[in-house]
């Protein structure tokens, strides 16, 4: 009686077991497509065992289905482990990947600047020898510029030639600042010293006056009144003393 009794329990329980790990492995898969994407982990290992659970139930009874839960438990969860690294591996790909491009975007910047910095020195130096060259070009324009001013006996006014010319060399030293006009103002001999003297110095003011008018620096302009110490012809009275009464303007080149 007690034995009979003791396998109707027994039977029972084993239907119990079987019937909640056919439970647990068929709603596992009904309930799939609710568990949300982070908790696939604990639903496969779910799944696993339950299926382990009925496989043990099925072969060795209550303690079978308890070891075959434990190893479906845990064959669940190596799969997801292995799930898992599979993930991780490929977004190191996806990483390895990023970071190769990066550099090979970084290596043509790199070509670039040096390209640039190259262009760059190459320009300085064209650009040096080209400054040498205006400078070279410049000074030997001045050291080679001669514009005399003529002036009419005892008479200091600017014949309006000779203001074209002044205008003409006012546009030129206001376009090159680093020139410098070198005024020498004379007269002939005759009359006093004093008087030509005097004379000299009113032509050299009336053509200092008309360049700084002009525009014209006066940091550019050196002014000298010689008179008649400088002459050409101390003696006659001849049409030659015309060269006499003069303002003598040369150029000279005096910035970098």
């Amino acid at each position: 009686m007690d034995d009979t009794l003791n396998h109707q329990l027994e039977t029972n329980m084993n239907i119990k077991i079987i019937s909640f790990a056919l439970f647990i492995a068929t709603s596992s898969n009904l309930l799939a497509n609710e568990i949300p994407h982070n908790d696939q982990q604990a639903h496969q290992e779910a799944t696993q065992g339950g299926i382990g659970l009925l496989a043990g139930s099925l072969i060795a009874g209550p303690i079978g289905a308890i070891i075959g839960g434990s190893f479906g438990v845990m064959n669940g969860h190596q799969q997801s482990q292995a799930e898992t690294i599979s993930e991780q591996q490929q977004l190191i790909q996806t990483q390895q990947q990023s970071i190769s491009t990066l550099e090979t975007e970084l290596s043509e910047i790199i070509v670039q600047i040096t390209q640039a910095n190259t262009d760059t020195q190459l320009l300085a130096v064209k650009l040096k020898q080209e400054q040498h060259t205006y400078i070279d070009d410049l000074n030997q324009f001045a050291n080679s510029y001669q514009f005399d001013i003529y002036f009419l006996t005892n008479s200091s006014d600017i014949h309006p030639q000779a203001k074209q010319g002044l205008d003409k060399l006012s546009q030129l030293l206001q376009r090159y600042p680093q020139l410098r006009a070198d005024l020498e103002s004379h007269s002939d001999w005759r009359g006093t010293a004093d008087d030509n003297c005097l004379l000299s110095k009113q032509r050299l003011s009336k053509v200092n006056n008309h360049l700084t008018q002009s525009g014209v620096n006066p940091s550019q302009l050196l002014a000298s009144n010689y008179g008649e110490q400088n002459a050409y012809d101390n003696s006659s009275w001849n049409e030659g003393l015309l060269y006499d009464r003069r303002v003598t303007i040369s150029l000279s080149y005096f910035g970098n």
